[in-house]
């Protein structure tokens, strides 16, 4: 309920401004420029566009139609099409085929419900900016957790390092992706640094690895098995989870629990899976993943998203789940 009071809230304010004032709201927020008059223009009018959308869908969510809300996000000045284009090449298809599977145990008891950010085993939320990197990520979030979880310690790791020296592991550059578990492979022959001493830069820039500055090593990593069960043991027991999904529904997303009914498995977003359970509706219980993003603390629930859970693998939140082994 304090969701919904808050999201009224929000609404009310939202609904007194002009389109002019929330499109200078939105340059001022996201530090948006444009090269000329016209091409300002042209933003100023999907921005327009976009606002209808939020409007007609938050409508909706007022009603108890919708489990989630729209809002402005960083992506507001972009048609959809703009957007899919922008994520299509950060996650690549290939799979691993020498990655070993998860295995758990017959009769593992895993918990109804988890959230590991309370468990103090995920660090703050990131920004990868415009660089196509969210693998990267996604790995670091998996290892920052498992750091926090085995050995009780908490450092924000490298994404730069990464991005720069994982190339001959399987990874790209900003404009072409990578996958989760090929920086695992790195990571596993070479380490990985604070993201004190290799920050990040949201640019490719030659590998200035250094091996005295490696803060983390690990045995290996595990592949999950494509199945939402899997995913709940792997999440219930290990800790969070690097995972891919279909971004696309996402673009303007503010908060609830995602539907998805648009999802595919077109993976194209790389995402940590840190928690799982399940909230009460208009219509009854709803299941979900609680999942962190990438996209700096004022997208979404503060950075985090929740996507609805036990329904076909929505979104293919399944289907390209890894994490390292400590």
């Amino acid at each position: 309920m304090k969701l919904l009071a808050v999201f009224a809230t929000v609404l009310l304010a939202v609904n007194a401004l002009t389109d002019k004032d929330q499109w200078v709201a939105f340059k001022q927020t996201h530090g948006k420029t444009y090269k000329s008059l016209l091409e300002e223009r042209t933003r100023f009018g999907i921005f327009q566009s976009n606002l209808r959308k939020i409007e007609e869908h938050n409508a909706k969510y007022d009603k108890g139609e919708e489990s989630y809300f729209l809002g402005v996000t960083p992506f507001a000045d972009l048609t959809h099409d703009e957007f899919k284009d922008k994520l299509r090449r950060q996650i690549k298809t290939k799979p691993n085929v020498e990655a070993t599977l998860a295995v758990f145990p017959e009769g593992l008891e895993v918990p109804d419900s988890i959230d590991w950010t309370q468990k103090g085993a995920v660090l703050d939320v990131k920004y990868q900016g415009g660089c196509g990197s969210c693998w990267a990520f996604s790995a670091t979030g998996a290892l920052e957790g498992q750091n926090a979880i085995v050995n009780n310690v908490k450092i924000p790791l490298s994404e730069q390092q990464l991005l720069d020296c994982s190339k001959p592991y399987g990874n790209d550059d900003c404009e072409h992706g990578g996958l989760m578990s090929f920086a695992f492979d790195y990571v596993l022959d070479k380490g990985i640094e604070a993201d004190s001493s290799y920050p990040y830069k949201g640019i490719d820039t030659p590998c200035q690895y250094d091996a005295k500055k490696t803060v983390l090593k690990i045995k290996g990593y595990r592949n999950v098995s494509i199945s939402e069960e899997e995913l709940k043991k792997a999440v219930g027991t290990v800790g969070p989870v690097s995972v891919a999904i279909d971004a696309d529904p996402i673009q303007l997303y503010s908060g609830g629990i995602l539907d998805g009914l648009f999802c595919t498995h077109n993976l194209n977003h790389g995402v940590l899976a840190v928690g799982y359970g399940e909230e009460d509706h208009l219509f009854g219980k709803k299941k979900f993943w609680k999942v962190k993003n990438s996209w700096g603390k004022d997208w979404g629930e503060q950075g985090y998203f929740r996507i609805k859970r036990d329904a076909n693998n929505l979104c293919g939140i399944a289907d390209k789940a890894s994490y390292p082994i400590l």
